[in-house]
């Protein structure tokens, strides 16, 4: 009797676990189903008195390896932005097709540290624009004689995540539909050591360009922003 229903435990739990495996196995990618992003045409060169600055580009920190940057990403935008008051604000965009649990974007905290800069004031905020509150990561990058302040978030399918725990909780989410979302790490940031004045000049520039990229591009950064 005893052995019964142990061979029924042991069964049980194999069921469940390939009914789990089953479950978890992504089966449709969420960027096949949408058009194509095309990130230079997405993000306009100029607008409410910013412009591309392209001498400044090279300044632009990118820490990842080349190869893992062509594994993780379809697509990837680097600019530099100066105004009509002389302010910088540099724009960096990576789009990847795929967000599995094991395969997705990097966030800044993680490959600036690994670059060899350190990482401090590491905290969660909202910026206000004009299309709703967006829930974005704050942090400050330092190697050497630069320092550099930064605001990022990243998209994983519909949702705008912030750290390792709710990125991870989103691929996990989409896995149990079976569906592997897309996803986007959109980052400014500005080489200053006053901090909260570049994150001012940051949610200026985020106001104007939010305000400025069409209605119907605005879901490859944010997702379903709320209101």
């Amino acid at each position: 009797m005893k052995s019964t229903i142990v061979s029924f435990v042991l069964g049980g739990s194999m069921v469940l676990a390939g009914a789990l495996a089953w479950i978890m196995t992504p089966t449709a990618e969420s960027a096949a189903q949408q058009a194509k992003i095309n990130l230079e045409t997405m993000i306009p060169a100029n607008f409410d008195g910013w412009k591309i600055e392209p001498d400044m580009a090279a300044r632009i920190v990118n820490p990842d390896d080349e190869g893992l940057v062509v594994e993780i990403y379809d697509q990837t935008l680097s600019r530099t932005y100066i105004n009509t008051e002389g302010e910088r604000v540099m724009l960096s965009i990576a789009y990847g097709g795929k967000q599995s649990t094991d395969l997705h974007v990097h966030r800044p905290e993680i490959c600036y540290a690994a670059g060899g800069f350190s990482i401090s004031k590491i905290s969660k905020t909202f910026v206000d624009t004009t299309i709703g509150r967006i829930p974005v990561m704050r942090l400050v990058a330092k190697q050497g004689a630069r320092n550099e302040p930064i605001t990022y978030w990243v998209r994983v399918g519909d949702s705008l995540t912030r750290g390792w725990i709710e990125q991870k909780l989103a691929a996990i989410g989409y896995g149990l539909t079976r569906k592997v979302p897309d996803g986007l790490l959109f980052r400014v940031s500005t080489i200053s050591n006053d901090e909260q004045d570049s994150y001012r000049i940051q949610q200026a520039f985020l106001v104007a360009m939010m305000k400025a990229v069409k209605s119907t591009d605005r879901f490859w950064l944010v997702g379903q922003l709320g209101s």
